[in-house]
């Protein structure tokens, strides 16, 4: 477990939280898929780390990143007009075009091109990769963009939604590395969708037939979790999930490093985060058998919907339940996920659990960050070496004795 002060640490990013401001400074945020912001289209409003963000996209296909408040007297410019690769406020017409540079003030006649010239606007550098808006809020040099497969991809190789959970961002973060679950929660989606040969990713249903020991391995990017399935005939199931701090997890959804899952854990605050889930195949054709775990037709961008209901059961299906289905919630699996990460509490008292032999990597995710936040408030980085251009997954069964750390 952890003390209250650690809990803290990982869990607040508001403010002068030093998680919050670390994020600012060292990492790209991922903060809207792409797809959700059209040419001359609506604003979106974005909410991270505790504040508030409009995005848009110009009509020349370039992305405009501002603090939500209009700068003459506070005005959400999610509001505004977008037009003319610029934004108007609808309070008094103030024109902000895309780099951030307010060209005019209708209200001061012959000064209305210039009067705005050096009152500052809040704007932030941005890039698109993975279908996801990319954002850098700190104030230093430009981060390296991460170590990830899918952000050069094709559209056509990439599949990501958006979800907001009523929950905090560590929480999910924590589901993804926490590799025993899969048998558990999801048991009755995989029985349903994997216990098959011809299923894109049979050895998914290893999970269900035994629990894993984990092992792990610190690395300058974040983690590695391997969770090893001894199987019957003397090989093993190897799952690795590597993660890449702050945000994301790469879970292997199949036989080969060049496709997986993504969860991508971002904070809107202490008490919400977005989750964004999806799929790459860095080869075509895209992961077809992936289909079975989006069933049914959701909006992209609010996946999953959040009603506790009276009971705090989250529309769970107690008939469904009564007929074998494992957790009652049918719809999707990532809604078993956000589900239970919500019913731990807003943020999860980790002052009151009780850790067992499948928490090693949980454990491990926790030191590792703790360790990145102290050295980050001395200048410093916990782990220092290379970085791989490309970090990846693994799903394989091999022999016993060939290490994993050789083959990811």
């Amino acid at each position: 477990m952890l003390t209250e002060e650690q809990n803290r640490l990982l869990t607040e990013v508001e403010g002068d939280a030093p998680f919050g401001q670390m994020m600012r400074e060292r990492y790209w945020i991922p903060c809207a898929r792409s797809a959700a912001l059209v040419a001359d289209g609506p604003p979106q409003h974005v909410r991270l780390l505790g504040d508030d963000y409009v995005a848009f996209r110009a009509a020349d296909g370039r992305i405009g990143f501002f603090d939500e408040a209009c700068p003459h007297r506070g005005a959400s410019l999610v509001l505004a007009h977008n037009s003319d690769c610029a934004l108007r406020c609808l309070y008094h017409a103030w024109k902000i075009d895309v780099s951030g540079k307010i060209v005019d003030v209708p209200s001061e006649g012959a000064r209305a091109a210039t009067f705005g010239e050096n009152i500052k606007v809040n704007h932030y550098p941005t890039f698109e990769g993975g279908g996801l808006l990319w954002v850098y809020l700190g104030k230093g040099d430009l981060p390296v963009r991460p170590p990830l497969p899918f952000l050069d991809l094709a559209d056509d190789l990439v599949w990501v939604c958006r979800s907001v959970s009523p929950s905090n961002w560590f929480q999910g973060v924590e589901g993804t590395i926490d590799s025993v679950h899969v048998g558990t929660l999801h048991q009755s989606w995989i029985g349903d969708h994997y216990k098959n040969e011809d299923s894109k990713n049979p050895s998914i249903a290893l999970t269900l037939d035994s629990h894993p020991r984990y092992e792990v391995e610190d690395t300058p990017f974040g983690m590695k979790a391997a969770a090893l399935r001894d199987l019957a005939d003397g090989r093993q199931y190897i799952r690795v999930t590597s993660y890449v701090m702050p945000f994301v997890s790469l879970v292997p959804a199949g036989g080969t490093d060049r496709e997986g899952t993504m969860f991508i854990a971002v904070p809107r605050d202490n008490h919400e985060h977005m989750l964004f889930w999806g799929f790459w195949s860095e080869e075509p054709p895209r992961l077809e058998g992936e289909k079975d775990m989006t069933v049914g037709e959701r909006d992209l961008d609010n996946w999953v919907k959040f009603d506790e209901g009276p009971n705090r059961t989250w529309g769970q299906d107690r008939e469904a339940m009564a007929k074998g289905h494992f957790s009652g919630f049918t719809g999707c699996i990532v809604d078993e996920d956000l589900v239970i990460q919500a019913s731990q509490g807003v943020i999860q008292d980790r002052t009151k659990e009780h850790l067992c032999s499948s928490d090693v990597g949980i454990g491990r995710l926790r030191r590792r960050l703790l360790d990145e936040i102290a050295a980050w408030q001395n200048g410093l980085v916990a782990i220092d070496g290379p970085v791989p251009d490309k970090v990846r997954p693994l799903d394989t069964i091999a022999d016993a004795k060939q290490p994993w750390r050789e083959m990811v």
